[in-house]
């Protein structure tokens, strides 16, 4: 390994590892924080190694102290992935087998299950010759093509990285790599890497010449690097918008590469935007019937099964077959329970066609409500439908009920407040510490439900302690004019001005809250009327624009429920 500043990284990287190899070599390359006291908790072969910005060098000096017959090369943001002996194992297999090529995942949203996967080499024999070339994006060059193979059940899995950290990491490479590309401008592995970086850094107009060049120039037999450069080609295009390059790209592609899922899904996403939703949903089925394909080709997970079953299943959306989009979307849960993308199609289809409380039965017979993720997502559809109490029932009245994290607290009040169960609510909001990242947004829901009782004195407490907090304190200013209006029985004074957008948003945003207040059969919350009147009134004296932002938030109140009411009722939807 080299690295440097990795002592976030460093100690899980080495605990997936350590038991699997009989050396660790770390080699340094400037550390100021405490990556070196935690490399030597696990290894006594600890280098330092003066940074002279070529990767390979660095990763070569390693290799020399390596004394095993064998060399792992991971970093530190990467974890190794196999069963014990499994590593040891593989090694001793072939005699005539010199390096091994290992599935590499690259997470693109954690909690969904989306990843990337390419091919890397990682494993290979410590012998003359077997050394690392480049200066940035480094690689063993193995020129003979016999004795290496691919071991597709030993995995390097990487890190998800925060969008700063990226961010950091692609400006850092894209430097490293410009400068290298002005001294070798005929490298197309080098003009496919300032792609990647281009596309990361949300460029794709600079990525485009890059791709295509690269693309035009790689031949197949560098197909681990042409795979990847015609998908990420592909994306490209399709965030540009050039639906019609990427459609005569993915069936020139398809004819070359049957087996390769990722045309298909990506040529199909192109044909659905188009609308062109027949030929696009066998395009979904021919990458469904592909699966995952060869471990040679790049590959995005998914793109063979879930990802593909829920466009198919909008694109039967679009076609007017309900069954056939409902099957789908059912299919791509199944497949992956973690992306919850279906689950809102699904929910909007089944609670047209059969009403609220059937949709929610249905969720909870299909088992869908016994995943924490799922069961959260459609507790909030059900809020945002208006239908609160069921919300409620969703976290309440399945097994994730046992779950007290923070956001299900949370969630469990919220719910329990704006259906009538004030009380009940506050309880839940009264159980989130106050470091949680909920517990800010958990004060504003106190505060309605405070006002809806008429708890005024302990609402005004409220709304002093969020003032000490200058990100909640232009919403106390709000919630303690309201309170002192209620309390005085008048609204707020004609005279006064309030001043700041951020106030109208803040007034704005609790009356909007207040409007998803359905109490049922409760007899608490008489005090809505009044508490959406003081609101009006704040934000109609507030300056600049307030009576014009009351007007466009009542707008968009009013098309979203027109949609909503399209949605459920309109080409002959059952109302119940």
């Amino acid at each position: 390994m080299i690295v440097k500043n990795e002592s976030q990284n460093l100690g899980t990287c080495l605990d997936s590892v350590k038991n699997h190899i009989d050396e660790i070599v770390i080699v340094d390359t400037g550390s100021t924080d405490s990556t070196l006291d935690i490399a030597s908790r696990y290894t006594d072969k600890v280098y330092t190694y003066p940074w002279n910005g070529d990767f390979a060098a660095a990763r070569n000096y390693a290799i020399a102290r390596a004394g095993g017959d064998w060399i792992l090369s991971l970093d530190a943001d990467e974890s190794l992935i196999c069963a014990p002996g499994q590593l040891k194992e593989l090694v001793r297999r072939k005699n005539n087998i010199d390096a091994y090529m290992l599935p590499l995942l690259y997470p693109v949203a954690e909690c969904t299950g989306e990843y990337n996967q390419f091919l890397v080499l990682r494993l290979f024999r410590n012998k003359k010759g077997y050394q690392f070339r480049g200066k940035i994006h480094e690689q063993v060059v193995v020129h003979n093509n016999e004795v290496v193979e691919i071991a597709d059940d030993i995995v390097i899995k990487h890190n998800m990285a925060s969008p700063k950290e990226r961010n950091r990491k692609r400006g850092r490479n894209l430097a490293a790599l410009k400068k290298a590309y002005l001294e070798d401008p005929t490298n197309y592995f080098l003009q496919y890497y300032l792609g990647i970086e281009w596309l990361g850094l949300a460029k794709p107009d600079k990525a485009l010449p890059f791709l295509q060049n690269a693309y035009r120039n790689l031949t197949d037999d560098h197909l681990l690097f042409r795979a990847p450069t015609l998908r990420y080609l592909l994306i490209c295009l399709n965030i540009l918008g050039q639906l019609d390059e990427m459609i005569c790209l993915s069936l020139e592609a398809a004819l070359k590469y049957p087996d390769y899922t990722d045309i298909y899904y990506l040529g199909g996403i192109a044909l659905e935007e188009k609308k062109e939703y027949k030929i696009a949903v066998k395009w979904f089925d021919q990458a469904i019937q592909c699966g995952v394909p060869p471990s040679i080709y790049s590959h995005m997970n998914g793109t063979g099964s879930f990802l593909a079953l829920y466009h198919m299943g909008f694109c039967y959306e679009k076609l007017g077959m309900p069954e056939n989009a409902q099957a789908c979307y059912e299919r791509a849960l199944h497949e992956n329970n973690q992306y919850i993308y279906p689950a809102g199609n699904l929910f909007l289809l089944v609670l047209k066609k059969r009403g609220p409380r059937y949709t929610l039965e249905y969720f909870k017979e299909k088992g869908y409500l016994n995943n924490l993720r799922l069961a959260l997502t459609v507790a909030d559809l059900f809020f945002l439908a208006g239908y609160p109490d069921l919300s409620e029932r969703c976290l309440g009245r399945c097994s994730v009920s046992s779950d007290k994290s923070e956001e299900v607290l949370f969630q469990l009040g919220r719910y329990n407040i704006y259906s009538g169960r004030l009380k009940k609510g506050l309880n839940y909001m009264e159980q989130i510490p106050e470091g949680s990242d909920f517990f800010i947004d958990g004060q504003t829901h106190k505060a309605v439900a405070l006002l809806l009782m008429g708890r005024f004195n302990d609402c005004r407490s409220l709304g002093l302690q969020m003032w000490k907090n200058k990100l909640t304190r232009t919403t106390a200013r709000v919630i303690l004019s309201i309170s002192r209006s209620m309390q005085d029985g008048q609204s707020p004074d004609a005279s006064t001005k309030f001043i700041g957008a951020d106030l109208i948003r803040a007034s704005l945003n609790i009356l909007d809250l207040c409007y998803h207040y359905l109490p049922g059969k409760s007899t608490e919350g008489s005090h809505l009327t009044q508490i959406i009147n003081i609101l009006e009134s704040i934000i109609r004296r507030s300056i600049p624009m307030g009576d014009r932002a009351l007007q466009e938030y009542y707008q968009d109140r009013t098309n979203s429920l027109r949609e909503f009411f399209d949605y459920k009722f309109g080409n002959g939807g059952i109302r119940t």
